[in-house]
């Protein structure tokens, strides 16, 4: 489910733009066999090349994401977990994603953690020993209970324009939500 996840998240934000120039492309050709212009031929030329960059970050996006999860160890335990926007969360490891990026880090060893508005989207910067990496949060509220969580997890974090609020728990994150299909009223 969390490749799952990822992958359709991938394939709805490219779909459509991927299909639009399809179609565009095919519509041009048609009138360039009716026509014989040149200058379709030269908008259909553009048009492929825009195309072909588009469908090269697509794949780029989509084999760098299966790489990150098929490394990843025990993928299935994340379902059990929290989540944050696009960030999969268990006590000792998670999926962070921002934008595009996804990468599997510890939730020990983060030293720092600060938070940036950059319009409607909030950007949480984290700092380990391995690195620097992005997660995403869906508003303020959601950051303040991971950074409760992180403060938990490692109590020498230093936190930058976010507040931690609440007990640090997985639960407060959403672990143990269980989603059921929809079902047709039986009553009837």
């Amino acid at each position: 489910m969390v490749k799952r996840f990822y992958m359709n998240r991938l394939a709805i934000v490219f779909s459509t733009p991927m299909t639009m120039l399809a179609l565009i492309i095919f519509a041009i050709a048609w009138m360039e066999n009716k026509t014989h212009e040149t200058k379709y031929r030269i908008i259909m030329a553009v048009l492929a090349l825009i195309l072909l960059v588009i469908m090269f970050f697509y794949y780029r996006y989509k084999f760098r994401i299966s790489s990150v999860i098929r490394k990843a160890e025990n993928v299935n335990e994340y379902e059990k977990g929290g989540m944050l926007e696009r960030s999969f969360i268990l006590e000792d490891r998670m999926l962070a994603g921002c934008g595009f990026n996804v990468s599997e880090q510890k939730t020990t060893g983060i030293r720092e953690m600060s938070l940036e508005e950059k319009g409607r989207r909030i950007i949480l910067h984290l700092t380990s020993s391995e690195g620097t990496f992005d997660m995403q949060a869906i508003d303020k509220g959601e950051a303040e209970r991971f950074a409760a969580f992180m403060k938990r997890k490692n109590p020498d974090i230093v936190l930058n324009n976010v507040t931690p609020k609440g007990n640090g728990t997985l639960k407060e994150l959403g672990a143990g939500v269980t989603v059921s299909p929809l079902r047709e009223d039986e009553s009837e």
